[in-house]
């Protein structure tokens, strides 16, 4: 009984009424539902756009590292210290402990390189986003502006319209304790991320267009986009699940999988 409850009320969420036109006069899509991104492993990058400056690549051929260009003209001096330093630490075969790999939150734009599914709650005054990835929580306030001076947080305070089939989101204010890619680019309290998206292909495929600017890690703004299908497109035809999974990750864990430290052990005699 309480699991029927709980995919009710999951159902009635993902239903929430939305309007039906947006101030244009444009039918507004309905974006809710559960999506992932189709690729797997490394795959999952920042595509760079048709022209104009674009997000960094992973210079490992064998794609076995994520390595960043730091040579890239588009990171100022200490950002691209911080690339290279990564990097490096991947090439001498250190074990690298990136601050989303130790649970922290990923912020905007890292979340779209993630390989966990999303859900998308539309209502008319706000978009939820929920990710399996950490069981967090993004809010986007509809029709609103920023606040003066909003506090910083993991996802940063996100205000959003639609312009015509397009939801535009603008995200500022968020914690720079989380990188900008998985190439440890870092972010300055001046990052601002605005996403368009639209859904494509008869609506089974969500497009991300997305411009981030931060005059404190890049020298100009740059593009980039991703795009999102749903889950049984990318498991090969099989039903999506009606709900995410409940995924436990404790911060700071340095050993997620087990086996770089071992089990305290007493192999001694009984203390009593």
């Amino acid at each position: 009984m309480m699991r029927f409850c709980g995919l009710l009320l999951s159902t009635l969420m993902v239903l929430s009424p939305v309007p039906a036109f947006a101030a244009d006069g444009a039918a507004i899509p309905n974006f809710s539902g559960y999506w992932e991104r189709p690729e797997a492993g490394s795959g999952r990058i920042f595509y760079p756009p048709a022209e104009g400056p674009g997000p960094l690549q992973n210079t490992d051929a064998s794609e076995e590292f994520m390595i960043g260009d730091d040579t890239d003209p588009l990171l100022l001096p200490h950002a691209a210290e911080a690339v290279k330093a990564m990097a490096d630490a991947g090439r001498r075969g250190e074990i690298i402990y990136p601050p989303w790999s130790l649970c922290w939150p990923t912020g905007i734009p890292l979340a779209f390189n993630m390989a966990e599914p999303v859900q998308i709650l539309q209502e008319e005054d706000q978009i939820t986003i929920l990710y399996q990835r950490g069981m967090t929580v993004r809010r986007i306030y509809l029709n609103e502006a920023h606040p003066d001076n909003p506090a910083p947080s993991w996802f940063g305070h996100s205000v959003g319209h639609y312009e015509g089939d397009t939801l535009v989101v603008d995200t500022i204010a968020q914690d720079t304790r989380s990188s900008t890619d998985r190439f440890s680019t870092p972010k300055s309290p001046a990052m601002r991320v605005v996403e368009r998206y639209t859904l494509i292909n008869g609506g089974t495929r969500l497009h991300v267009d997305f411009m981030v600017e931060d005059l404190g890690t890049f020298t100009s703004p740059w593009r980039s986009y991703v795009e999102y299908v749903w889950p049984s497109e990318r498991n090969g035809g099989d039903p999506p699940d009606a709900t995410l999974l409940e995924v436990v990750c404790a911060e700071n864990n340095r050993d997620a999988l087990g086996g770089l430290f071992p089990i305290p052990q007493d192999l001694g005699q009984p203390d009593f």
